[in-house]
């Protein structure tokens, strides 16, 4: 009964922890989200300055420290993204060859996402409506409207996890028709846009954000493009492992409050969920 008790303790004193570590990175991440928002909002440095270091939405990690908590924020311009609700098919397969998809794979899941949105029940070539879920034993259909989250892509009728999750970082359902500006695009959807090779996309990209400068952190521009920025907020250990908060924020200076949170997501780093999926297999 003693041993029992002990290990009831244990527990309960394990989950007390676990909750009050998740309540106090909340706060944190929160900090550094208006952090975040209150470097954005103010003029950047002059890039002439070769001692100049510019925080650019390239999603480049910069370390901050707050409460004692040691944090990685990265950031990123959402209107760099390839829209889910606008894109093309032929952009959508092209974004799904750059992340190592067969061509003709590419072309059907890309028709399919596109089924997903659209508003009839008429399926594209190679795509999929209503019929050919049935015959996959699909519960549930095609949404036949908009994309609202890119979750919604893991039901989209030849998604894989594994395929959503290199995808998911490349698209948004938030630009609300805002025009797409390559400045801040990364690697991965330039190439799809420009019909590059991953590899030559990465070259250009580098170029692009190279300093100034040799021994300097001047970029080649300080226009940080916005109002709309993705901001990620974790705390790793060593392994990498940790809680994690995205969040979308657009800037509004000169109003009050100068900043809007549209919406922010709690969990686990990337790499320990790819550690629970492998110990749960």
């Amino acid at each position: 009964m003693a041993l029992g008790l002990t290990a009831a303790q244990r527990t309960e004193t394990a989950l007390t922890e676990n909750h009050l570590s998740g309540a106090r990175f909340r706060v944190v991440a929160d900090a550094a989200v208006a952090f975040t928002a209150l470097h954005f909002m103010m003029p950047p440095p002059d890039a002439m300055n070769p001692d100049a270091v510019v925080w650019l939405p390239n999603g480049t990690a910069v370390d901050w420290r707050f409460a004692g908590v040691d944090l990685r924020i990265r950031v990123f311009n959402e209107s760099s993204r390839i829209d889910l609700n606008e894109a093309s098919p032929e952009l959508l397969s092209a974004l799904l060859t750059v992340l190592g998809v067969a061509e003709g794979e590419a072309v059907a899941l890309a028709a399919a996402m596109v089924d997903w949105r659209d508003e009839d029940d008429l399926a594209l070539l190679h795509g999929a409506e209503a019929a050919e879920y049935r015959q996959q034993e699909r519960a549930v259909g095609p949404k036949n409207a908009p994309f609202m989250v890119v979750e919604e892509l893991l039901q989209v009728l030849g998604m894989t996890p594994e395929l959503y999750w290199l995808m998911a970082p490349e698209v948004s359902v938030d630009l609300d028709g805002v025009g797409y500006d390559e400045r801040y695009a990364s690697a991965v959807g330039f190439a799809a846009r420009e019909g590059l090779t991953l590899e030559d996309a990465m070259i250009q990209i580098a170029e692009r954000d190279a300093p100034l400068f040799e021994q300097g952190g001047g970029p080649m521009f300080v226009d940080r493009a916005g109002p709309l920025y993705r901001i990620e907020v974790s705390e790793e250990d060593e392994r990498g492992l940790g809680r994690r908060m995205e969040a979308l924020i657009e800037i509004m200076p000169g109003q009050q409050p100068p900043y809007e949170i549209r919406w922010r997501r709690f969990g686990l780093s990337r790499a320990a969920q790819e550690i629970g999926e492998v110990t749960a297999n």
